[in-house]
């Protein structure tokens, strides 16, 4: 285990019902707010029109964004920006899922700091522009996924360019105060709330199946995270207001990416990178669905190149028999993930997710170009052996 330090200034508010307490906070962190959203959901459920209520009864004007498509793209979150400026305001909410949330990351950097978003994203042979300040942040999710209202980190997409990639900055980035309502999550649909659910345990997996060995307790938290996920998939399929199941994920989705799982670590993202090539050219498929696509066919590959972790996997959360042999636990394992993303609604390829096999080479080249290649992965050739096997869920 590597050395470490936590720190996670988010005031977290959560539990069934504390939207209520979002007006309350508001106040502290300004005069008026920039509420960001996407175009419908926030809408039709009346949770954007219930905040503002809020905001007026605790003092605090607002001006409302609602133009925040999935993979937030940079030149929407200018234009959110552009209007906060006009419009005089000191602090930004986010409301909604995780592209929101993290467009009001980007429209509070772009805020305070100027210039265009793109601007403070670095790339191999890209330097960025230092973020100066950054105008306070309330996030409120509306989907159980990315755990954006716990960490300091940000994903967008350069749609001119097909360039996904993150922000991440312990420094200025952290959202003030964070409400996780998971009553709001009520009304996600189920394949966003699939979505959802995949994401969190990816953001669990990345550091733990690449990182070092001798982190005992940030596994058993990991391993107990896609338990969680796992467990109330399956209840919240068959119950969508399962109230119980939706609190337990919400709660996966926030503590996923706060800090103490991933600690000491020192792993390597390799799916994130895969995936934010792959809806950085598709647009229309969404992160989780990605990931879904990827996932078993990179479990199969580490299963030959850095098995313990995955064998483990498949013994603590599949219940494989410990003394199968190594090429079984590893199937187990990879075989388990695929009929569970079955099960929540996914697909566990990448042809089935409407991914045409010839842009496979493609996608490898974003990869190199935005993230380069993973240090497990080694080389191109294994990375393209990757997204081939997960072209029919096959290795």
């Amino acid at each position: 285990m590597k050395n470490f330090n936590i720190f996670n200034p988010v005031k977290i508010i959560f539990g069934w019902g504390v939207i209520k307490e979002s007006g309350k906070e508001a106040f502290y962190l300004g005069k008026k707010a920039l509420i960001i959203t996407g175009k419908n959901s926030a809408k039709k459920t009346g949770i954007l029109e219930k905040l503002i209520k809020l905001l007026k009864e605790n003092m605090v004007d607002s001006v409302v964004f609602s133009d925040i498509t999935p993979n937030p793209k940079s030149d929407e979150v200018d234009e959110a920006a552009e209007i906060g400026i006009k419009e005089k305001c000191d602090f930004v909410i986010g409301l909604g899922g995780g592209s929101v949330m993290d467009a009001a990351k980007g429209a509070a950097i772009v805020l305070k700091s100027g210039g265009n978003l793109w601007d403070y994203v670095a790339l191999p042979g890209k330097k960025a522009k230092q973020i100066d300040e950054v105008a306070p942040i309330m996030l409120i999710p509306t989907l159980a996924a990315t755990g954006s209202e716990g960490n300091p980190a940000a994903v967008f997409t350069n749609s001119k360019t097909q360039q996904k990639t993150a922000i991440y900055n312990p420094l200025k980035l952290y959202p003030k105060v964070s409400i996780v309502d998971p009553s709001l999550t009520l009304t996600v649909p189920p394949k966003q709330t699939a979505e959802g659910i995949i994401d969190i345990i990816m953001h669990v997996l990345e550091e733990y199946l690449t990182g070092d060995t001798d982190c005992d307790l940030q596994d058993r938290i990991s391993e107990g995270i896609i338990l969680t996920c796992i467990e109330n998939a399956q209840k919240v399929i068959q119950n969508p207001e399962d109230k119980k199941a939706r609190t337990n994920i919400s709660l996966a989705s926030t503590v996923a990416l706060h800090g103490l799982p991933n600690a000491g670590r020192a792993g390597a993202w390799v799916v994130h990178p895969i995936e934010h090539a792959i809806s950085g050219i598709y647009d229309n498929i969404a992160h989780g669905s990605g990931i879904a696509a990827i996932l078993p066919s990179y479990l199969r590959f580490l299963g030959k190149v850095k098995p313990e972790k995955v064998k483990q996997l498949s013994i603590r959360v599949f219940n494989a028999d410990e003394y199968s042999d190594e090429t079984e636990l590893i199937e187990v394992c990879a075989k388990s993930f695929e009929d569970f993303i079955e099960m929540i609604g996914l697909k566990n390829n990448l042809k089935d997710s409407g991914i045409e096999k010839n842009f496979l080479g493609k996608i490898a080249d974003k990869v190199v170009e935005v993230s380069g290649i993973p240090s497990i992965i080694k080389n191109k050739e294994n990375l393209l052996k990757i997204l081939n096997n997960a072209f029919e869920s096959k290795y």
